[in-house]
């Protein structure tokens, strides 16, 4: 059986879009560069809202829209 391989996109609150369906925010994406796009795309300021992107693999937090502290 073959490692459950991605990238998926976590957060403490809901993230929506006017263009994406709410499952492309819950969905195992396959690239990293593509998980950071539909982050962004979720939220309306990444700045101020900490939205992460998780190697599924590892579980490593590989990027974070904030540059605040990680728990």
């Amino acid at each position: 059986m073959r490692p459950v391989q991605g990238f998926r996109i976590e957060r403490q609150y809901s993230l929506a879009s006017d263009w994406l369906p709410n499952e492309a925010f819950t969905t195992v994406l396959e690239s990293q560069s593509a998980a950071v796009a539909t982050a962004i795309e979720g939220v309306e300021d990444p700045r101020e809202q900490e939205v992460r992107v998780v190697d599924v693999a590892t579980g490593k937090v590989v990027w974070r829209s904030t540059e605040k502290d990680y728990k």
